[in-house]
């Protein structure tokens, strides 16, 4: 399980001009799974930051903290 930077997420969602809604279509992850890591409030799985980083056109490194 990988941590979602909350900030680096929302910039990236910032820079691509979309919407959580906008998001949860292209990337087809939750509406209630975005929403958690936009508050910090779970890990997520490699499989679902590579989609959300996909939909969002950005390198996973960029909304993820390694520690």
């Amino acid at each position: 399980m990988l941590k979602v930077n909350q900030g680096k997420f929302l910039l990236a969602l910032a820079k691509a001009e979309m919407t959580t809604t906008d998001l949860e279509s292209k990337s087809k992850v939750g509406r209630t799974t975005i929403s958690k890591i936009i508050h910090g409030e779970t890990k997520v799985k490699p499989a679902i930051i590579g989609k959300l980083a996909k939909a969002l056109n950005v390198d996973v490194e960029q909304i993820v903290d390694f520690k």
